[in-house]
């Protein structure tokens, strides 16, 4: 095993709520699936779907996807907090593609927002972000 695979078997093994709905295919053209994250209360709060993925030479854990049942509560940053502090005591680097996906019920939040938004949590990037880990 290596420290990404760790990572992500950490997340799927914890919540084991899966959803039977692929969200990407990673290298080896396996299909993700996301699962349901939840609070430490229990409570569902939004889906993740991870896998390890290599750039330019660079194994990472990419996020295919991540999103909040409810918007505008905080719970992204919940998760996002949580994948990020993970990715740490790993170390390892985290990557995404910032794309605002519409739910029908939230007011969308623009391109330049939503990269901010990352940002806050030491991603960077144009079209990929990528996060370092911090030394813990």
């Amino acid at each position: 095993m290596n420290p990404e695979q760790d990572y992500v078997d950490y997340f799927y093994e914890k919540y084991e709520g899966r959803i039977a709905i692929g969200v990407g295919y990673d290298q080896s053209l396996s299909e993700i699936y996301p699962f349901v994250f939840e609070e430490t209360t229990g409570r569902a709060i939004g889906i993740v779907a991870l896998s390890v993925y290599t750039h330019e030479n660079i194994p990472q854990v990419h996020i295919y996807h991540m999103g909040s049942f409810k918007s505008h509560r905080g719970n992204g940053t919940k998760i996002l907090e949580e994948l990020c502090l993970q990715a740490d005591k790993h170390q390892i680097v985290l990557s995404l593609s910032p794309i605002f996906m519409p739910n029908g019920k939230s007011i969308p939040m623009s391109d330049e927002c939503l990269r901010e938004w990352y940002g806050r949590f030491g991603f960077q990037g144009t079209s990929q972000f990528k996060r370092n880990p911090v030394k813990m």
